[in-house]
């Protein structure tokens, strides 16, 4: 029996090579990506599996241990939103600031930013890859807009968040009015 000769051409795709590989999966996993594929969710199994692998990685998921789910080399917690919405109810907005400055005083994203990227939290230049991490912590969706950043859907209240990343990036802030509720908008005075 003779095997078909195997393509070594290398395929590009954003400067990447692909292999076609072959891989044993139990049926209710199988069933399930067919599920996500046909619900649209990706457009392949292949493209699916890709996508699920990258994850996986970005998340450091070969990190975690029974000590705890790590993020870029950081130790993360999953608690409900209501627990940490009612600890934070307690506190006046004054107190949410002061423990927004303690917490970015001390913040692990700035070691994440130094060790790991070789680049200072407090440089403009790194607001991008912090502005990354933070997102991937789960602080909400962060977008940069010359001088303002803008926080769709933040875990944390506005004061707090203003104190964390005034201590984090060494900088200013105030806050922007805005219409929406689940927005926070701050402009960096520096």
């Amino acid at each position: 029996m003779s095997r078909a000769k195997k393509d070594t051409r290398p395929r590009k795709r954003k400067e990447e090579t692909k292999e076609i590989i072959s891989v044993t999966i139990s049926l209710p996993i199988k069933k399930r990506i067919d599920d996500l594929v046909e619900a649209g969710v990706a457009r392949s199994r292949a493209q699916l599996i890709e996508d699920a692998m990258n994850i996986y990685l970005e998340l450091n998921v070969d990190k975690w241990t029974d000590r705890g789910i790590y993020v870029d080399d950081v130790r993360v917690l999953l608690m409900p939103e209501t627990i940490s919405s009612l600890f934070f109810s307690t506190l006046t907005p004054e107190q949410q600031y002061e423990i927004g400055i303690t917490a970015g005083r001390q913040a692990p994203e700035a070691d994440v930013l130094t060790i790991k990227h070789r680049m200072d939290p407090r440089s403009p230049k790194s607001r991008e890859k912090l502005f990354e991490i933070l997102k991937k912590s789960g602080w909400g969706e962060i977008t940069p807009n010359e001088d303002l950043i803008v926080i769709g859907s933040p875990f944390y209240p506005a004061s707090f968040i203003r104190g964390y990343l005034e201590a984090l990036m060494g900088v200013k802030l105030e806050f922007m009015e805005t219409n929406v509720k689940d927005n926070v908008v701050l402009r960096i005075l520096e």
